[in-house]
């Protein structure tokens, strides 16, 4: 017999490194997968505002970026010709840390223009307008900024920002074109169910 550990035990211990590693690698898998987005996060954040909806209000619950998902209700609803319920107008939930931050409503001017979201931001235009609207994580409150083209009497543009304390500012040209050009690569918030489909 050499000296040193026995072979059976030398196997016993691989097995056992390895079947470690393995349920390591397992549960390191599972955590990666529970992320703050998903039915049963949504059921905890949403499910009585859900619930409390009327019969003719519907909801839609999207990932625009943000920690959780977001929950948008209207009352009514619209076929924007590409494939989409979409909604003129709506409220916003969004919830952090168990308290909802509510968007009271915010409201496009004209079935061209959709209400819809990016990366961490909600849009609604108008023809010579366009709203963001973005969830301050630090101060824990939504803020707003509304971009918009007018004309003086000889046709000549001007830009304008507005911002949530009303204080506004004359942007340049390329700033409004720059928010507009987000606004059309944003995706269409699409309605598909009442309170009567709660899918919790």
């Amino acid at each position: 017999m050499t000296g040193g550990m026995p072979e059976g035990e030398r196997r016993m211990k691989k097995y056992n490194y390895g079947h470690l590693l393995l349920i390591l690698v397992m549960v390191m898998f599972l955590l990666s997968g529970c992320g703050n987005s998903g039915a049963e996060n949504n059921e905890e954040m949403y499910g009585d505002i859900i619930a409390g909806l009327g019969d003719e209000e519907q909801f839609s619950l999207r990932d625009i970026g943000e920690k959780n998902d977001v929950l948008f209700t209207t009352d009514m609803t619209y076929d924007d010709d590409n494939g989409h319920d979409a909604a003129l107008y709506c409220r916003v939930y969004y919830c952090v840390d168990g308290t909802i931050y509510t968007l009271e409503q915010i409201e496009s001017l004209g079935t061209a223009y959709p209400v819809s979201y990016g990366d961490k931001c909600i849009y609604t235009a108008g023809e010579h307008c366009v709203a963001v609207y973005e969830f301050d994580r630090k101060n824990l409150r939504w803020r707003s900024s509304q971009y918009e083209e007018t004309f003086d009497a000889d046709g000549n543009a001007s830009y304008m920002r507005t911002g949530e304390d009303g204080m506004k500012e004359n942007v340049a040209e390329k700033d409004y074109l720059e928010v507009w050009e987000a606004y059309g690569e944003s995706t269409v918030v699409n309605f598909g169910y009442g309170a009567s489909d709660n899918p919790f």
